[in-house]
């Protein structure tokens, strides 16, 4: 890593342990009831191995700022497969979503659970799957995932360009001078999540 990879990697480390304690306002925020929502499609933000849903805290305010309220938070347990992950996750999907289908946002860990998921969900529920940071394996099939990397990333490097099959992912962006953590406050990897939503999303009524 470089030194603004480094630096990067520990203001984001300090932000995380700092939005602990916040845990209280993403229980509030997917609260809201169905008859005040301008959005009419769900979130779902799915956060990587052994944090927490604070950890999304960050990217759910934005959503809300970018018009997004119908925002559920997927919490899963470290010691259970992410094969049950990710049908828990599906299950909730089929729970939040009104109809209108539903957005995936997934940091690490939770990014494949989400990829796994939407593989699972009904045919055209899953309007966008944004995953951060999330391990892939060759071969791979996820033609509508937009996958973001960080160039310093040293737990999930991003796949070689050589080895990009079609079909492997909708869109790969890798953040120069990014690493694991920092990926999820990179200013960059914030607007093509929201770029990407935006896009896919139904109107509001």
């Amino acid at each position: 890593m470089n030194p603004i990879s480094i630096g990067r990697e520990f203001v984001s480390a300090w932000a995380l342990m700092a939005s602990y304690p916040f845990d209280c306002l993403t229980i509030l925020q997917a609260r809201i009831p169905r008859r005040f929502r301008r959005s009419r499609d769900a979130v779902i933000l799915i956060h990587g191995n052994g944090g927490d849903r604070t950890n999304m805290l960050a990217m759910s305010v934005l959503l809300r700022l970018s018009g997004f309220d119908n925002i559920g938070f997927f919490t899963y347990s470290a010691r259970q497969s992410v094969e049950d992950s990710a049908s828990q996750l599906a299950e909730m999907a089929a729970q939040i979503d009104g109809g209108e289908g539903v957005h995936f946002i997934g940091h690490s860990l939770g990014g494949t659970v989400a990829r796994m998921a939407a593989l699972r969900s009904e045919s055209g529920r899953t309007r966008s799957l944004v995953t951060l940071g999330s391990p892939w394996w060759a071969g791979q099939r996820s033609p509508d995932e937009v996958a973001i990397f960080g160039s310093d990333d040293p737990i999930v490097a991003p796949p070689r360009r050589d080895a990009f099959p079609d079909g492997m992912f909708k869109r790969m962006i890798v953040l120069r001078n990014t690493g694991h953590l920092a990926i999820l406050h990179h200013d960059e990897a914030i607007r093509i999540t929201l770029g990407e939503l935006t896009a896919n999303r139904i109107a509001p009524p």
